[in-house]
């Protein structure tokens, strides 16, 4: 082989090899460009269901705004009774403040598995006699003193003279438990697949 002949060779592997190196530089680079596509693709994707997310908790926000009112407005009284123990406290501690004759007093707890938020409700059954104006004021007491009582039953008659009353009265104080989480309810709009 003459000189020509082997400059002619090597020149021409010096082509193919810049040739095949820009071949795969290309190939990196559109795959580095196809990259970028996708990647700004699933950003503006994102940034489209931030949007939606947003929306949507300022409409949930909006929409429960009565009700986070509401909740801050009573979480004092909720968090004040807790206990069957706190239940009775609060009764008979309104009972000797209005220096009220009890004849009976029975506490029961009774589990509530309609609700999680409400696990128990303490059942309260008293017998009263006293003064008719102070019975119906340590009722009023009660229920500023205990405002998520219940009263289930009242029965007031005549007792042993003309100004005093014998109460029959049953209470039902729930224990809320505000942490407890609260089963999915499936929304309206939701379609139920058809059988």
């Amino acid at each position: 082989m003459n000189g020509k002949k082997l400059a002619c060779v090597v020149l021409m592997i010096f082509i193919g090899i810049a040739t095949y190196a820009g071949q795969i530089v290309h190939q990196k680079a559109a795959a580095k460009r196809t990259e970028a596509e996708t990647a700004e693709s699933d950003a503006n994707a994102a940034k489209s269901e931030l949007e939606i997310a947003e929306t949507r908790t300022t409409k949930l926000r909006y929409d429960s705004d009565e009700l986070r009112r509401f909740l801050t407005a009573w979480t004092p009284h909720i968090d004040r009774v807790q206990t069957q123990s706190e239940v009775e406290e609060s009764i008979l501690a309104s009972l000797r403040n209005a220096s009220m004759l009890i004849l009976s007093q029975k506490f029961e707890v009774r589990d509530n598995r309609a609700t999680p938020v409400i696990p128990k409700i303490v059942r309260a059954s008293l017998v009263l006699e006293d003064d008719y104006a102070k019975t119906l004021n340590w009722v009023g007491e009660l229920e500023r003193r205990l405002p998520l009582a219940r009263m289930m039953n009242c029965r007031i008659t005549g007792g042993e003279n003309g100004r005093q009353v014998h109460a029959e009265i049953t209470l039902e104080i729930p224990l809320i438990n505000l942490l407890a989480e609260m089963p999915v309810v499936a929304s309206a709009t939701t379609k139920k697949p058809s059988a």
